[in-house]
């Protein structure tokens, strides 16, 4: 998902955006086979499902390997690893008490009740910009919507595709088409009946040209949709409602859902988990207008939990169970998630008993594991993102590969992630994070070799780092940390390569625009992605293959990659499937168009009272964001 998630300080979805203003879009390793037998355990748990799904047919196995790394966003401390985060606002007094205090003013938005009894308290840093599904885009909005929706399937904790609101599906023999079974006598959370075409009208939304969010395309390959997104606003208005009568989504009736793909489409039942099939009962243009979500009463929805409060100005959000969800209820009371931007005054309100569950500073978390009662409270996994320092291809130096080479040779990740990014990455050489599918283990290139390093640059033309041109990185000026981190990078340079480099601090939103068109793309600058959802072709399709935008604007293209990631995409049989996508991921770590560099960590604080939660690498904001929070019991505090 676009950084979407670079959990606590990013999102689900996009990293480049993201990283270049984060506001709030993936660790530990786990051992893992070689690659060759990891390409038999990790297939796309995607085409099947929980009850009596059909696979496609060659399909071998039903499950994606599946580890619980994580950490979302290795979510969630995406500030600190990302050189063009923002840095965190300090609070003043009433900041905090606002902050703190349960009775925050609140804001013309109706409330459905104030919350009692046994409630989870979680203080994330960022308040959403966003709350409308169709259109989020960031690990800070898509968690709260994954409480209160559900979409037609979701993710165990392993990350494999289980039954959601479908309780099963099935493909035809090419997976050209599938057909999902609703269970029967589903609602929403205002009692109103939940059928297949509210499913279906997701699918339009989503689609629709009027939609702000950067996930339409996560649809494509539903047929008609790209007709329905390449229409023009508001000249193309008209046509609007013909254009989501070809979509190639079909009611079949209340309990039954029919989707014809441009090509087969064995992943899909995955993204039928995400953000985007969930299914909301407004639509673009009517008389709630754009801003209806920030109304608790509005946010009709079917997930386990329903709003209760939504507070733009206090920047509160309060949850209740769903009585009406079809599945098993909450064990707690309600769920109360307070902004506090400042990290500092958030550990404090952790240590005073005023917070649950906390994502901590990375500066903090040495202290952290050396206090005897904190310590034990400290909750740690790996994540869903993957890091790492972007070069522009289209310009000099970086057009030659050789000097790509030399730079991922004299990179000693080791040394910056402990000493710049105080240990919240673990060291990587690949792209796709451990625990995902298409993960490979045994990629091991470029790692830091500085003889090899000197030896390649000279082999490129600059013996000794003479004659080499200037060269700029790019970061943003609105995080201190940033600059330092970039006078490690660059010092870091001098003395393995006797490159001199100059660090180009630019205004996070200005560093955003510039790396969205190729014409302005800095020389180099700290990007990475972050899981949209546990399959591969979201890591290579959506990135890397010269079709996106992500490739263009760094000047990326290699047919190989292209045909492989093409042939990936439409595999049906998964071993098959997963071997092009190791062998494209191959060909991308060869290629160098950037340096890998770290998998984010998950890092919480969780109060003892708060039981049963489950981890899943691909949560942001707070643990099961993802899985579910039915599991968790909050016990009252003494």
């Amino acid at each position: 998902m676009n950084l979407r998630r670079l959990q606590h300080s990013f999102s689900l979805t996009m990293l480049l955006t993201l990283m270049a203003a984060i506001l709030a879009a993936c660790g530990g390793t786990t051992n893992t086979p070689s690659a060759s037998t990891a390409v038999t355990q990790a297939t796309t748990a995607a085409v099947t499902s929980g009850s009596a799904a059909t696979t496609p047919p060659a399909a071998t196995t039903e499950t994606m390997a599946a580890m619980t790394t994580t950490a979302a966003q290795a979510a969630t401390t995406a500030a600190a690893m990302t050189e063009t985060g923002t840095s965190a606002t300090a609070m003043t007094a009433t900041d905090t008490s606002t902050a703190m205090v349960a009775t925050a003013t609140t804001a013309a938005n109706a409330d459905t009740g104030v919350l009692t009894g046994n409630i989870l308290r979680i203080a994330p840093g960022t308040f959403p910009d966003n709350l409308d599904p169709q259109a989020e885009s960031f690990s800070t909005e898509i968690p709260w919507s994954q409480l209160a929706y559900e979409g037609l399937t979701r993710l165990d904790k392993n990350l494999k595709t289980i039954p959601g609101a479908a309780e099963k599906w099935e493909f035809n023999k090419d997976a050209t088409a599938m057909t999902f079974t609703l269970r029967s006598g589903l609602k929403y959370s205002d009692g109103s009946p939940l059928t297949a075409s509210d499913f279906a009208h997701a699918v339009y939304r989503t689609a629709d040209p009027r939609n702000p969010g950067d996930y339409a395309s996560s649809l494509n390959m539903i047929k008609g949709t790209t007709e329905l997104q390449g229409s023009a606003v508001p000249t193309d208005t008209a046509k609007i409602p013909a254009l989501r009568k070809a979509v190639g989504v079909k009611v079949i009736d209340d309990t039954h859902i029919g989707f014809q793909f441009t090509q087969p489409t064995p992943y899909f039942p995955v993204i039928a988990s995400t953000w985007v099939l969930f299914p909301t009962k407004v639509d673009w243009g009517d008389a709630k207008g754009d801003n209806w979500w920030q109304t608790a009463a509005n946010q009709i929805g079917n997930g386990p939990f329903m709003f209760s409060k939504i507070d733009t100005q206090a920047e509160i959000m309060e949850f209740k169970p769903n009585p009406n969800y079809w599945g098993d209820k909450p064990k707690f009371d309600g769920i109360s998630a307070r902004v506090i931007k400042d990290l500092s005054v958030g550990l404090q309100a952790y240590k005073n008993g005023e917070v649950d569950i906390f994502a901590p500073d990375a500066n903090d978390i040495a202290d952290i594991k050396a206090d005897p009662d904190l310590s034990k409270q400290f909750n740690e996994s790996s994540g869903a993102c993957t890091i790492d320092i972007e070069f522009n291809l289209t310009k000099k130096p970086f057009d030659n590969k050789q000097v790509r080479e030399a730079f991922a040779y004299a990179f000693d990740r080791d040394g910056y992630i402990h000493d710049a990014l105080k240990d919240s990455y673990v060291k990587t050489l690949g792209w796709i994070p451990p625990g995902f599918p298409g993960h490979d283990p045994s990629e091991k290139r470029y790692d830091l070799d500085v003889a090899k390093a000197k030896q390649t640059l000279a082999a490129a033309g600059y013996p000794g780092g003479k004659g080499f041109p200037e060269v700029k990185y790019s970061y943003s000026s609105g995080n201190p940390a940033n600059q330092a981190r970039v006078e490690y990078l660059i010092q870091m340079w001098q003395k393995n390569l006797g490159v001199t480099l100059t660090p180009d601090p630019v205004e996070g939103k200005t560093l955003t625009a510039l790396r969205k068109k190729a014409a302005t793309h800095p020389q180099m600058n700290s990007g990475g992605w972050c899981s949209d959802y546990p399959d591969p072709q979201d890591w290579l399709s959506v990135f890397w293959n010269s079709s996106q935008n992500f490739a263009v604007v760094v000047g990326y293209k290699n047919p190989a990659l292209d045909k492989l990631t093409n042939a990936g995409d439409a595999e049906p049989d998964a071993t098959k499937r997963m071997q092009e996508y190791l062998d494209a991921q191959k060909i991308l770590i060869g290629d160098v168009p950037a340096l890998m560099m770290g998998n984010d960590i998950h890092q919480y604080l969780v109060r003892p009272n708060v039981k049963g939660y489950q981890n899943s690498a691909q949560d942001s904001e707070f643990p099961g964001s993802t899985t579910s929070l039915l599991g968790v019991t909050v016990e009252k505090q003494p």
